[in-house]
């Protein structure tokens, strides 16, 4: 493999890690063990619907079937840090709301991301900077076609 793919490839891998170990360890403070990293970003699913989410909202934001975002929204009621009521205008639609413990894990939670970006970003030039954001913009892609193939040929 070129040095330079094989390099890049090693970096993408150690970043990974990394964020996801930063993650659990910010997360086992905040919760006291309580709440795994799929379930924070559950909860930061939620944080983005101010009016309530329903299975299917956080579905389609997670990228995960609606039975396995009904099973992690009831370990969450459960746990405290989401509540569900009936809808109002619709009595059919639940809508999911986060408590203030669920509050304020998903807020610690974008205060790490803001702050993890912001290190990251502070002496970079702007040539860098939008030479990063093209490049990540190229990776998402790249994954997203990739998933996309994966569920496709799985429909077969």
């Amino acid at each position: 493999m070129d040095p330079f793919l094989q390099a890049l490839n090693e970096m993408l891998t150690t970043t990974y890690r990394s964020i996801c170990k930063v993650e659990e360890i910010m997360l086992r403070k905040l919760s006291d063990d309580a709440l795994s990293l799929h379930e924070m970003h559950m909860l930061e699913s939620i944080g983005k619907q101010r009016e309530g989410a329903t299975i299917t909202d956080l579905a389609l934001d997670l990228g995960i079937k609606p039975p396995s975002a009904t099973a992690m929204v009831k370990r969450l009621e459960r746990k405290g840090f989401i509540t569900k009521d009936r809808c109002s205008e619709d009595g059919r639609r639940v809508l999911i709301q986060l408590t203030n413990e669920g509050h304020r894990a998903e807020v610690a939670h974008r205060f790490f991301h803001r702050k993890m970006v912001r290190a990251i970003t502070k002496d970079l030039s702007q040539a860098e900077r939008e030479a990063i954001a093209s490049g990540l913009k190229k990776m998402n892609a790249f994954l997203e076609e990739g998933v996309n193939e994966c569920i496709d040929g799985k429909e077969e």
